[in-house]
């Protein structure tokens, strides 16, 4: 059988952090989650090749397989989508390459779910897809799904506004061939939106429910990546202690580490540093003394100097942050962008190799995008704000209005 990852995706969502790699390079705990989705197909027996469908930063996901992954036992072949095909013309795509039934995995499902559960399933049911279903807490922002006894799908809704389950499509299918010809080729076709219902409507899709003990998160925003880091460090904590240090980290006697925690290899943590629950220190970063950081993500290779604090905020790699800057309410800055001392940055983001040098943000204001306009803005600043960095923030807004996209992307320019 073959599986087929679908790694082609822009990742819009998660910018910065994906202008500069495809969305299944999204590191958790410095490993790609490509990597993550290739070790866990590994362990299925049934799979003999891998199907990697690329488009966006391809070339970045070949040097990753040609430097880090060539002893994969695994045949692995490369299909480029011509142009952008969502999920269900990716698919249509391989048609070529696959036969009978075959694995279908998206590239951002963080999950350690065991694909050869849903490989018997599908032989079991003998339907013409299976798919993976999960419970999830916020299901309005995924494929809802209903079933009825013998697990038939009977409903299938995307993204409903007032969803009758918690049961929601994983991402993860098993598909045989033959909805491959209800499909057309070479243009946009969303599989959730414009295949999967036609079959649903012909009762010839069977859900399967992930084990309760297996975790699935879908990495599409900065808050996902929070929550898969949190999941990745708690598994780590019950297997090797409240925290992890690799041994090449240099961490002082007098560092305060409050746990899970993981310092990756190189890290150099200065004295008097205070590193509390949920970070990860990505390799070869250097973190400045008396530096706190909380809940947060350093991919790598970063630059933290003395007295920054970071929390509920992710750095991409090589960036430079200076002394006595605050960064927190879900910052995230792009790769190799510098922020300068003194400074303080709530919930934007920063474009990557960014300068910012003064408060020059159109920073994220938690109301209605359409009232953050000139003459709009209310006089005292909601997230609370010091008094000096709203009024600059409220200049620049009656100076020069914020486009449409800059308020949807919550920029930091």
């Amino acid at each position: 059988m073959k599986a087929v990852i679908l790694a082609g995706g822009f990742g819009t969502r998660l910018r910065p952090l994906s202008s500069t790699r495809p969305k299944p390079m999204i590191p958790v705990l410095g490993k790609p989650n490509l990597q993550y989705l290739l070790e866990s197909i590994e362990r299925v027996p049934e799979i003999d090749e891998v199907i990697l469908s690329v488009h966006y930063m391809r070339g970045e996901i070949r040097e990753f397989i040609d430097e880090k992954m060539g002893e994969y036992p695994k045949s692995i072949k490369f299909v480029n989508d011509p142009m952008p095909l969502e999920t269900g013309g990716a698919i249509k795509n391989v048609e070529d390459y696959v036969e009978d039934d075959f694995l279908v995995i998206y590239g951002d499902v963080f999950t350690d779910f065991n694909f050869g559960e849903l490989i018997a399933a599908h032989k079991e049911s003998g339907a013409l897809i299976t798919v993976a279903v999960t419970k999830v807490y916020d299901p309005e922002s995924y494929g809802v799904i209903e079933t009825d006894g013998e697990s038939r799908v009977t409903h299938f809704e995307e993204k409903p506004r007032r969803p009758k389950t918690n049961l929601v499509d994983a991402g993860i299918y098993v598909l045989n061939r033959k909805v491959l010809e209800d499909i057309p080729k070479n243009r946009e076709v969303y599989f959730e939106r414009e295949v999967l219902p036609k079959f649903v409507a012909s009762g010839e899709v069977y859900a399967h429910k992930m084990p309760r003990e297996n975790y699935w998160i879908d990495l599409g925003t900065p808050e996902d990546l929070f929550y898969a880091h949190q999941v990745a460090l708690d598994r780590i904590s019950k297997e090797n202690g409240y925290y992890t240090i690799k041994e090449t980290a240099e961490v002082p006697e007098d560092v305060e580490i409050q746990g899970p925690v993981y310092i990756d290899e190189g890290a150099k943590i200065g004295h008097g540093v205070k590193i509390k629950a949920y970070t990860y220190i990505g390799p070869n970063t250097v973190v400045g003394d008396r530096a706190y950081l909380k809940r947060a993500i350093l991919i790598g290779n970063d630059i933290i100097k003395e007295r920054a604090e970071l929390k509920d905020s992710i750095l991409g790699e090589g960036v430079v942050v200076g002394k006595n800057v605050i960064l927190k309410e879900n910052a995230v800055v792009g790769d190799y962008a510098k922020i300068y001392d003194d400074l303080v940055i709530y919930g934007a983001k920063v474009l990557p190799w960014k300068k910012v040098e003064e408060y020059e943000a159109f920073i994220k204001i938690k109301l209605d995008p359409t009232k953050v306009r000139p003459g709009a803005t209310p006089d005292h600043c909601p997230l609370g704000l010091p008094e000096c960095i709203y009024k600059k923030f409220r200049a620049i807004a009656g100076e020069k209005p914020p486009c449409d996209e800059c308020i949807e992307n919550q920029w930091l320019f």
